[in-house]
Formats: structure tokens, C-alpha cells, sequence
């Protein structure tokens, strides 16, 4: 019969290395961490392009639905044209609508851009937004109205 030595030291740490087990798991979390966190910031630092990098790619990605507005856009563009030769005495008013449409559209435009750039900034937050398109010298005249008048101590 084989006789079994007996253990004397049963509190015997099962690591490759010298440190106790509970060092060495804090050190491979604290070492995953900090390679989850920059491999984090390298994913978001590769999403972060320019705004007109954004619209040129936004472009490319929905080129097929571009094309067929550009048809339309022309087709419109040659009835107006036609229309505008028949009928001579509307092309003013015409002219006049196109015009005061494309104004708008430019406004609202710029509008949504300041918006972005100050989304961007962070200076609105988007809880704050209600409208695409804020007036800033509106609401700039709104908030003046709104303030009391200073009232001189003499």
C-alpha cells in the first residue's frame, strides 16, 4: 500500500507568478480596461470627420435618390423655361416666386447650419432644441422686450 505524506501548508496560491491571486485578477481587469478604453477612443477618434467630409460621403451614399431629384429638377427647369416663353407677361412673377422660394430655403439653410455648428460646439444641447430653424435676432429682441427697464435712482 502506498502511504499519503501529509500537508502541513494547505493555504497554497495556484499562480504563475509570486503575487496573490487576488493582485494579479485586479491587474488583469484594471489592464482590460484600459484596453477597452483606448480601443474606445480610437473607434470614436476614426467616426469624427468634418461636417462637409460627412455631407460629401452622405452625398456618395445616396447618389441614386440625388440622381432622380436632379431629373426632376431639370424636367421643372425646362417647363418653366417653356412656360416662360409662351406666356412672356408671367415670367416676372415667376421669376419673383422663384426667387422669394429660394430665399427661404437659403435662410432656413443657414439657419440649420448655425444649429449644427453649435450643437457641435456644445453650445445647445439637443433638449433645448424645439425648432431647426431659431431666429437668434428674434429671440435676441425677445429676450431685450422682456427685461424691465432700468429705472434711474434720481
Amino acid at each position: 500500500m502506498i502511504k499519503l505524506k501529509e500537508v502541513e501548508d494547505n493555504n497554497v496560491y495556484l499562480t504563475l507568478d509570486n503575487h496573490k491571486s487576488d493582485e494579479f485578477i485586479l491587474k488583469q481587469n484594471l489592464d482590460a480596461l484600459i484596453t477597452y478604453k483606448n480601443d474606445e477612443m480610437t473607434r470614436i477618434a476614426q467616426d469624427m470627420v468634418s461636417i462637409p467630409a460627412a455631407l460629401v460621403r452622405l452625398k456618395w451614399e445616396n447618389r441614386r435618390e440625388i440622381y432622380s431629384l436632379q431629373v426632376k429638377e431639370e424636367i421643372y427647369g425646362a417647363m418653366i423655361n417653356a412656360v416662360m416663353s409662351l406666356k412672356p407677361e408671367l415670367k416676372e412673377k415667376i421669376m419673383g416666386r422663384l426667387e422669394s422660394n429660394y430665399q427661404h430655403l437659403l435662410s432656413r439653410e443657414v439657419s440649420t447650419l448655425r444649429l449644427t455648428r453649435k450643437l457641435a460646439d456644445g453650445g445647445y444641447h439637443t433638449s433645448n432644441v424645439t425648432a431647426v430653424a431659431l431666429d437668434e435676432e428674434a429671440l435676441a429682441a425677445k429676450a431685450d422686450a422682456a427685461s424691465p427697464a432700468p429705472v434711474d435712482p434720481e
